[in-house]
């Protein structure tokens, strides 16, 4: 374990990601930036949108400047160091589990609809049941026991499925102990991501969170790895042999990423708030808010997203009848370009922005499900999952970057619970409305598979071309330009006009407090200043 520790290390300093010394000055120097003012040029109907967005932009910099007392740079990267390790070994319990759970289904014989309750009500459960985070919340005596405590809850909900193919009717009894699981992982959602936000600083969370993300893709190809070659290695007279092992697996796996959950430090909550999630509030004013905006958007890709993906594991072993070795090799495809693409999407956040990565991958998206309809090669499909996990890479890193910067700190953990709910309902619409689909169609016709397929890649299409111009960035994004008016950079907020850092002090500390018409005078008379001193 302490060559682990070490390497992680050494990969973590060479990539700068732990090396920050002063996290009061980067807390500075990031409310500086930020409290640089925008000239806007926004129309009539845009006047909503851009107050929202300015009281967003004003918490943070409060945000900011708020003594939380922080955790020293030394805890802070130990405790990064614990979140890869936790990471990493929970997804090796995924990788066990996550692209079996349907094959174990289609061993014990259960339905189509059964697959499709299984990919979606226990997440949809689970969500609803995270609205009453608040109140588990106070029951614990920080972030780190609350956390801890239901990661172990989650990780021995896997033994009681050993026993599900002995009961006469194992569909519901494998439901209840799924949805059982989802319900502790979502308790533990909310809390983890108010949770290591205040862990790692805003402006290294692409880049951390990559590799964070490329180590659990690793270990969850790892993962699936295994799971196969299990699966395979076990004789057909004993079937559900394979799956018992990989449920005892999975429950230890989660019990080791607990143990280093616990060894995290746990930053002060001063300043935040466990109110109780408004559903209803939350979407009478979704249409202006940056999250509700991005909500609305999310919950109908969503619902195109899961009218297939649920049923595609359901195709291959029962209408192409792969083998448990040629289904891992495809699903682990995916795994594979997914982790080592992780890193260079992280970067590409922090550079150009979430909303830029989100629109470039989703537009990507759509491919995959049609690119699923033709062809039935093991070959080709692991060349489909390959470029699959390069593009929903870059969309869920850059999904959950969007997510914390439409999120204030001390509200965090309320409106991720809103959200999630939102973004839970419409999976399962989504894959509610696929297996009904596919009740239309005879038992096992390819036809019907392939008719959901691409059904979801012309839905998901439309959707990113009726939405990604109305998804807004809003981190400030800097931009190298030339000429004698800038310092060094200009930073661009589209639909919002230039944050700029100006080239005389002067000019920098005259705009502060004022409004856009008086930067844009202030910026006009410099401008004439200048061409002056050049006659």
């Amino acid at each position: 374990m302490g060559a682990t520790l070490r390497d992680i290390l050494r990969l973590c300093f060479r990539k700068r990601i732990f090396s920050r010394t002063d996290q009061h000055s980067t807390f500075k120097k990031r409310t500086s930036l930020q409290t640089t003012h925008m000239i806007q040029s926004s129309g009539e109907k845009d006047k909503g949108r851009n107050k929202e967005l300015h009281r967003l932009n004003n918490l943070k910099q409060k945000e900011a400047t708020t003594e939380v007392k922080p955790l020293e740079e030394r805890q802070r990267k130990r405790s990064k160091i614990f979140s890869i390790l936790d990471g990493s070994l929970f997804s090796v319990s995924v990788g066990l589990t996550g692209n079996f759970i349907s094959a174990f289904g289609v061993a014990l014989g259960v339905s189509n609809f059964m697959i499709g309750m299984l990919a979606t009500v226990p997440h949809l459960i689970a969500a609803i049941i995270q609205l009453s985070v608040q109140s588990v919340r106070s029951m614990f005596r920080n972030r780190k026991a609350h956390i801890v405590f239901f990661a172990t809850l989650q990780a021995l909900m896997w033994l009681p499925l050993i026993f599900a193919p002995q009961l006469h009717a194992p569909g519901p009894w494998l439901l209840l102990f799924i949805t059982l699981n989802a319900v502790f992982g979502m308790l533990i959602n909310p809390v983890w991501n108010s949770f290591v936000t205040d862990i790692v600083l805003e402006d290294e969370r692409g880049s951390f969170f990559g590799l964070r993300n490329m180590f659990t893709g690793l270990t969850a190809f790892l993962g699936t790895i295994a799971a196969g070659w299990i699966l395979n290695s076990i004789p057909p007279t004993h079937p559900f042999l394979g799956f018992t092992i990989l449920f005892v697996l999975a429950c230890v796996f989660r019990l080791m990423s607990a143990y280093f959950l616990s060894k995290m430090d746990d930053p002060s909550e001063d300043g935040l708030s466990y109110d109780t999630p408004d559903v209803v509030g939350f979407l009478r004013k979704a249409h202006h808010t940056p999250l509700g905006q991005f909500t609305i958007f999310l919950m109908l890709f969503n619902i195109s997203v899961y009218i297939a993906s649920p049923f595609f594991a359901v195709y291959q072993l029962s209408v192409l009848k792969f083998s448990y070795s040629t289904f891992t090799m495809i699903a682990a495809a995916s795994a594979v370009s997914s982790f080592v693409t992780m890193l260079f999407w992280g970067k590409y956040v922090d550079k150009v922005g979430a909303k830029n990565v989100l629109v470039i991958s989703g537009f990507l998206i759509p491919a995959v499900p049609m690119l699923w309809a033709l062809t039935a090669n093991p070959l080709h499909l692991v060349v489909i999952e390959v470029f699959s996990g390069i593009v929903w890479a870059g969309f869920n890193l850059s999904v959950s970057a969007y997510v914390f910067d439409a999120t204030e700190r001390s509200q965090r953990t309320k409106e991720i619970a809103e959200y999630t709910l939102m973004v839970q309902v419409a999976v399962f619409f989504g894959a509610m409305l696929g297996s009904g689909i596919l009740g239309f169609f005879p038992i096992g016709s390819k036809f019907s598979f392939l008719f959901i397929f691409v059904l979801s890649a012309i839905l998901r299409l439309l959707i990113m071309l009726v939405f990604f111009r109305s998804i807004r960035e809003l981190r400030i994004i800097e931009v190298p330009i030339k000429g004698r008016m800038f310092r060094r950079f200009v930073n661009i907020k589209p639909h919002h006009g230039v944050i700029y850092e100006p080239a005389v002090e002067t000019l920098q500390g005259n705009t502060h407090n004022m409004q856009p018409k008086e930067i844009n005078e202030t910026m006009k008379n410099y401008v004439n200043k200048s061409k002056q001193k050049k006659l």
